[in-house]
């Protein structure tokens, strides 16, 4: 089974070009008049605050230190693919908000240090595209894309067929360098929505068993649906869809020998957000999901080979 060890993301990351903070739309927060319900942003703590009591010129606290006048909403636009992210309370938190335009196309320009794999969730566009510089501006060395939705082969096809979409996609085998460029795009042609909910930059890894036999056949994969159900006092219900992913367990061939070096990346593993992918065959790039490692029991099978079965639980993306 496949991992991205990620490259912890940082604001020096992020270079010209890639998605503003504030971004169009935002407001940074500074003393003065605020009614109930505006939002403003903080890039200190790249987060979105919503007014809970108005304020007045008079009112200097900064939002993340005034809890009862401001509520932590979510991460600003720029840091909207990068969850989980740790709240003002100190809680480290994933919230399905993708980031959405109409207007241009959405672009981050990454400055990496040895990143060889990109993974992307929730892509709505027309195209995705990977491309890798030598450093910070330099020379384009590498370059990825593909198609968001399949393309139309007849007029009947356009109008009337089930074309398919891919809106999550693992790009390995990415050349590495000690500062490298690697820019990640959405894009879409005049007013067509662009969408990207999850980006994971960093290393491609393994668990120890890939060279024995791998993910056995029989993996398991459950959609599921996000909801919210509330009921008021007159009976009626309202349902919050919020986001879709799926669940996926199976088992893992691992030598005996290298049951050790398991537990420890399992361990490591365990209650943060990751993209997994059971395989890099061709055929099972929508298998690409992220979400927790929520188990992972190692048995010794017989004297030389061991085996883990595997439980992750998606998130919503």
């Amino acid at each position: 089974m496949y991992y991205i060890e990620r490259n912890t993301i940082t604001d020096a990351m992020f270079l010209a070009g890639s998605v503003g903070e504030p971004a169009t739309g935002e407001s940074a927060w500074a003393a003065g008049t605020y009614a109930v319900g505006a939002e403003v942003i903080r890039p200190t703590t790249h987060r979105v605050y919503r007014c809970a009591v108005a304020r007045a010129p008079t009112d200097t606290l900064p939002p993340e230190l005034d809890a009862t006048a401001w509520a932590d909403m979510r991460p600003t636009a720029r840091y909207l693919p990068f969850g989980p992210q740790v709240r003002t309370d100190g809680k480290l938190v994933y919230q399905n908000y993708p980031l959405k335009t109409t207007t241009a196309n959405i672009e981050y320009r990454l400055a990496q240090r040895y990143a060889n794999a990109v993974a992307i969730f929730g892509a709505k566009g027309a195209t995705w595209r990977v491309q890798v510089y030598d450093a910070p501006g330099g020379t384009l060395v590498h370059e990825r894309s593909g198609r968001i939705k399949s393309a139309a082969r007849s007029y009947w096809d356009y109008a009337y067929g089930q074309r398919t979409t891919t809106d999550r996609v693992l790009v390995t085998g990415l050349p590495i360098y000690p500062n490298a460029e690697v820019r990640i795009s959405i894009e879409g042609a005049g007013a067509q929505l662009r969408a990207v909910s999850q980006i994971e930059v960093g290393k491609l890894r393994y668990l120890p068993g890939v060279d024995l036999g791998g993910v056995l056949t029989g993996v398991s994969r459950s959609p599921k649906v996000f909801t919210s159900r509330k009921t008021d006092d007159n009976g009626s219900t309202s349902v919050l869809i919020y986001g879709t992913s799926y669940d996926m367990s199976g088992t893992v061939w691992l030598s005996g020998q290298q049951e050790d070096s398991a537990l420890i990346q399992l361990r490591s593993l365990l209650g943060r957000g990751v993209a997994y992918a059971p395989t890099l065959v061709p055929g099972f790039q929508q298998s690409l999901v992220f979400g927790v490692l929520k188990s992972s029991d190692v048995s010794r099978d017989t004297f030389v080979q061991s085996s883990v079965q595997f439980q992750i639980e998606g998130l919503p993306t």
